[in-house]
């Protein structure tokens, strides 16, 4: 009997160490070697955690890239991975937290930027400082670490010259000068520093680009004889259109600012411009933070390749999918056509979407804020003869009408003039959008219930006035 009840106990102890080891095994197998990016969902690394690297930067020493940005969980504020393939990254460690001096304990650092000092043998990071509850503090940071992966020393916070320090990012020259260029004077304008010898603080400001601009999110990368500054306008968390500017010194003349990429520069900011330098060629590699308004760790990293026409001409383009060679220095690239847009007005800056009414027939339209899980946002738009298009509400099915009442709807097809609108495009990106029964233009303006809520219910005749902002709208393609 006792010897029965030792086999049971040791087949029991058996199957259970079976199942853990098989556990453990499957668990392992998660985090399989990738060949290539996927845009538009997470990135994670290579035990299968996403990647917190939001503002980030990259550096190169020896074999690893490393990528080094902002990661928000559990008390920590910069994090760092690694990879020599820029596909497949490891997590080496967190660099700084709010652990690492009693004045980051209530901070909040914004895109820290890693460049390394020859003379001192020390990797120094430049960052956006602020405190948690007040944003007013607008500071850059410094900190210093012998060793990349270890933990950074951190030394202050200040601002250059006294001046406002907001985004920011660093460049190192060829000779080892280095550059800090930061958002100052409220956003307004650009300043560019050269730093001390010791990389550790402005020796001088060089220039202020484009004043009273409102750029943000600067990235700069030399090419040939130019350098290239890339940057945002200021939109708080949303995308909007990115512009670049040449010069043939870092202290200028720059150029004048152009366009580059969609209007929404494929729903991101610039973060960061990489060089990958292969055995046949040089690449250059954007890397953007699509940020989630409602939800900050929600945000994606997007890597596009940036090729050039010519020596001052830089272009971007949407890729769903690629894969770098960093033997080579070539990119290769999936671009999967968007069928799905978010309909922007320029009035409100929000977006088309449906107002809920359970089981009714017939739905209203309001504006609701940018959000990248909310697919009540999404639409199709449908071609028609004679360039008109209907546009369809992807969730429910519906489309919009105008009811001939200066008002609109949502609801079921049919083939009434009601339903199709002609897209009439202004030279900015932006489009009215014109009914062709009635000849009237889509239009936001105050309802006139007392929740004096946003809605899309008037249809005015059409204004020829290409800035007249309620009946203006952006059909921005939805990049997945």
């Amino acid at each position: 009997m006792l010897q029965k009840k030792l086999s049971f106990l040791q087949l029991f102890v058996i199957i259970a160490a079976c199942i853990f080891l098989s556990g453990i095994k499957v668990q392992a197998q998660i985090p399989s070697n990738k060949t290539s990016i996927t845009n538009g969902g997470n990135i994670t690394d290579t035990q299968g955690n996403v990647i917190n690297a939001h503002g980030g930067g990259f550096l190169k020493v020896g074999k690893y890239y490393y990528w080094i940005g902002e990661n928000r969980h559990n008390d920590v504020l910069v994090s760092c991975y690694r990879s020599t393939d820029l596909i497949n990254w490891e997590f080496r460690g967190d660099l700084l937290t709010r652990k690492s001096n009693p004045e980051l304990a209530n901070a909040n650092i914004e895109r820290p930027k890693v460049i390394y000092n020859d003379a001192t043998g020390q990797f120094v990071m430049w960052m956006h400082y602020e405190i948690s509850s007040d944003y007013s503090y607008a500071r850059a940071a410094v900190a210093t670490s012998p060793d990349i992966e270890k933990p950074f020393t951190y030394i202050n916070s200040f601002r250059p010259f006294e001046n406002m320090s907001r985004d920011c990012n660093l460049y190192k020259d060829q000779d080892g000068t280095a550059y800090f260029i930061s958002s100052t004077r409220e956003n307004r304008d650009m300043n560019v520093y050269e730093l001390t010898k010791d990389y550790l603080t402005a020796k001088s400001k060089v220039a202020t680009l484009w004043p009273d601009a409102q750029r943000e999110a600067p990235t700069v990368v030399k090419r040939g004889e130019y350098y290239f500054m890339l940057t945002s306008f200021c939109t708080g968390w949303d995308p909007n259109q990115a512009k670049y500017a040449f010069a043939k010194n870092m202290r200028g003349p720059w150029s004048e600012l152009k366009n580059i990429g969609s209007p929404m520069s494929y729903d991101t900011q610039p973060t960061f411009i990489l060089p990958v330098e292969g055995e046949k060629e040089t690449s250059y590699l954007y890397l953007g933070d699509r940020w989630d308004p409602s939800e900050y760790f929600n945000s994606k990293p997007i890597f596009l390749p940036l090729t050039f026409v010519n020596d001052t001409t830089m272009e971007m383009q949407w890729a769903s999918e690629l894969t770098p060679d960093t033997k080579t220095g070539d990119i290769v690239t999936l671009n999967e056509k968007p069928t799905q847009y978010r309909i922007k007005s320029k009035w409100t800056g929000k977006y088309l979407v449906l107002q809920r009414n359970k089981n009714a027939a017939v739905n209203n339209i309001s504006d609701y804020r940018l959000s990248y899980t909310q697919t009540d946002l999404r639409w199709q738009i449908e071609p028609i003869a004679d360039d008109y298009v209907r546009l369809l509400h992807v969730t429910s099915g519906k489309y919009i009408e105008s009811t001939g009442k200066d008002e609109t709807r949502l609801i079921a097809q049919n083939d009434s003039d009601t339903q199709q609108w002609k897209i009439s495009y202004q030279e900015d990106g932006w489009c009215k959008l014109i009914n062709k029964a009635t000849g009237k233009a889509l239009s936001i303006d105050r309802s006139q219930n007392k929740s004096d809520k946003l809605l899309v219910t008037t249809l005015y005749q059409e204004k020829y006035d290409p800035f007249y902002d309620k009946q203006a709208f952006l059909l921005a393609p939805v990049y997945e």
